[in-house]
């Protein structure tokens, strides 16, 4: 599972069929178990073909708004682990502005957890981060 967005920057986007439209963004919610995927081929294969990116979060509206489409569910947003400079940046290069890490994370867990899911709960009530490895099917 995973979220992609497209930054619109517009009063009201106008999205492709199958997208939802929040804020001036675009946004494709995929929670089709054939859609199983780790987060490289999340990005490549499904976001950048479709002029997207995972999605990068800013605030806590767009994260509240993206948990109420994809509850109970695990899903790769596109934030990433740089180890170079040890901090995090978004797969859209927008800055990091907005962060919702569980308790805990992130702990890059045997250093090997370079990317980011959001989790929620079972009514979209709330969500948080989780690093995890980049290669798990999510």
């Amino acid at each position: 599972h995973f979220l992609s967005g497209r930054r619109e920057q517009q009063t009201e986007a106008i999205c492709p069929p199958g997208w939802i439209s929040f804020s001036g963004n675009c946004y494709w919610v995929v929670s089709n178990k054939m859609f199983l995927t780790s987060w490289h081929e999340a990005q490549q294969k499904y976001c950048t073909s479709r002029g997207a990116d995972l999605v990068s979060i800013h605030n806590m509206e767009e994260e509240n708004f993206l948990s109420t489409h994809t509850k109970g569910k695990s899903k790769w947003i596109g934030l990433q682990h740089n180890p170079i400079d040890g901090g995090y940046h978004w797969s859209d290069a927008t800055p990091v502005s907005h962060t919702n890490w569980g308790h805990g994370e992130p702990n890059n867990h045997e250093g090997r957890e370079d990317c980011v899911e959001m989790v929620s709960n079972s009514n979209g009530t709330s969500s948080w981060w989780n690093d995890l490895n980049c290669d798990k099917f999510l």
